[in-house]
């Protein structure tokens, strides 16, 4: 008969408190796996639109100008042509064409708004404004407007009504995401002698033949594409649409040399780029092209 020994006894303890040890530290890990395996797995779509929801405000704020359809990440380099109607930009097509009011969600092209015969604003001759102060009293606001000389009225300059009107443009956009403020840009085309006016856009005339004439415009890039002139300080856009309604100017192509100075001008000072009626990027040869159409249309509409 086998004798148990103290030296038995203790290995066997020992074993037995090992196994203990080991059953326990499973049980646990069942437990923490059945934690884990109960936790909710975000899909990819509730990720992705929490990105969009923290890149809407940056600075977590809420901004004051309504919300612009769409946000300025969407456009990702100057070279990408985005559709016009489904991104939310004006065009110059409907800015100067049907007389209708154009509704704030539904504006296509710049020849639109121009034959609309309500909309009747009153704007002064181009002569460059003397502005003694360079730069805003205070970010946001527009009460350096008291520094600028009052320009005696003229006669009102209008854009062209005719169904047969030809309309270039160009677009200024801002290279920051949040795109310009309405009190930058209400200082810059001050500045550059355009004028508040005609169909709620912004004028470049000169006196011809006696009579005040639009050079060129300048419009919102986003829909509905106007400005409300009272709400400059508030308006926030990511760009701006220069166009050309022909016929109008007596030199055709001065007009368009004109546009094209003031358009790469205002871009340098809001820090924005100049692209093409696409908003491509400008070329050379785009402008060459658009050049020889114009001079091309002027002689054909000479009188």
């Amino acid at each position: 008969m086998a004798v148990i020994t103290l030296e038995m006894l203790i290995v066997g303890g020992v074993f037995l408190v090992l196994l203990a040890t080991i059953v326990m530290r499973t049980r646990a890990k069942r437990k923490r796996g059945y934690k884990m395996n109960a936790k909710v797995v975000r899909s990819a779509a509730d990720q992705a639109n929490d990105l969009i929801d923290d890149r809407e405000l940056p600075n977590g704020g809420a901004r004051v100008v309504d919300r612009i359809e769409p946000s300025f990440g969407d456009i990702d380099s100057p070279d990408e042509t985005l559709p016009d109607h489904d991104q939310g930009y004006a065009t110059p097509e409907t800015l100067v064409s049907e007389p209708t009011v154009v509704p704030s969600d539904d504006v296509d092209s710049a020849q639109a708004i121009a034959s609309s015969p309500e909309a009747t604003a009153d704007t002064s001759p181009v002569i460059q404004p003397t502005v003694t102060s360079a730069t805003p009293s205070a970010p946001g606001t527009v009460d350096w407007l008291d520094d600028v000389e009052v320009v005696p009225p003229a006669e009102s300059a209008k854009l062209p009504r005719d169904e047969h009107t030809r309309v270039f443009s160009l677009n200024v956009v801002a290279r920051s995401e949040h795109g310009f403020s309405g009190a930058d840009i209400l200082q810059a085309l001050l500045g550059y002698g355009l004028r508040f006016g005609d169909m709620d856009f912004f004028h470049f005339s000169e006196i011809q033949s006696g009579t005040s004439k639009i050079q060129f415009s300048v419009a919102n890039m986003m829909q509905p594409g106007v400005f409300d002139i009272d709400l400059m300080d508030h308006l926030q856009t990511q760009g701006l649409m220069f166009f050309l309604t022909l016929p109008g100017p007596e030199d055709m192509s001065a007009a368009f040399d004109e546009m094209l100075a003031t358009a790469q001008a205002l871009a340098e000072t809001l820090n924005g780029d100049v692209l093409d009626d696409t908003r491509s990027v400008m070329t050379k040869q785009y402008i060459e092209a658009t050049r020889q159409t114009i001079r091309e249309f002027a002689t054909r509409h000479r009188p």
